[in-house]
């Protein structure tokens, strides 16, 4: 259970960071949209080696984001994201687009990867294939798609997660695009985030 409620605290947290005036900045449609499916490659080949290969070794995942030079967030941008949660966070220039990493820490222990994209990845079949390796054998359950609205921005949730030993894991893929009424032909991007998390209540 105290998944499904990170679920909804993550979800509201997302929401409100977008004020109409934020969020018509962030949702601005790119001009030169990259190939869906070489966006997503790339987006998966970064969450995969980060966050399901050295995480939850945080210090693993710290170098992993060295090797690539990316950029560390500053203490503004990592609250703009994770809101109160400590954490910390990299800006990645991929060759499709732009990319932000962030490791949050516990209770919640989560490693996201997001990134803006045209639309909603058509075919995510090369995601569910990763997420199936690594869920194999370990006993996940579906949830969702969970949905919430706060402060102009729809935000969506659905994903994966198992009971261990007094913890619970789960991966989770997460939309967030403005409402009706803020979306037009030069704001529809959609936000894309991809997040492996690990909740152990003490």
């Amino acid at each position: 259970m105290g998944s499904i409620k990170h679920v909804r605290n993550l979800l509201a947290a997302a929401a409100c960071l977008a004020l109409p005036a934020a969020a018509r900045a962030q949702y601005e449609t790119p001009v030169n949209p990259p190939d869906p499916a070489a966006q997503l490659a790339e987006m998966i080949a970064l969450y995969d080696s980060v966050c399901l290969r050295a995480f939850p070794n945080d210090e693993a995942a710290a170098r992993d984001m060295a090797t690539r030079g990316a950029v560390p967030m500053s203490d503004a941008e990592v609250r703009s994201l994770l809101r109160d949660d400590p954490g910390r966070g990299w800006n990645v220039a991929g060759r499709t687009a732009r990319f932000r990493v962030t490791i949050e820490g516990p209770p919640f222990h989560a490693c996201g990867v997001r990134t803006m994209a045209a639309a909603a990845f058509p075919d995510m079949a090369p995601y569910r294939a990763l997420a199936a390796r690594f869920e194999a054998g370990g006993a996940y359950r579906s949830f969702g798609p969970q949905s919430m609205v706060v402060d102009n921005v729809d935000s969506t949730a659905a994903g994966e997660r198992r009971d261990d030993r007094g913890r619970t894991e789960s991966l989770m893929v997460f939309l967030g695009t403005p409402v009706a009424k803020l979306r037009d032909a030069a704001h529809s991007a959609v936000e894309i985030r991809f997040v492996h998390q690990i909740y152990a209540p003490h």
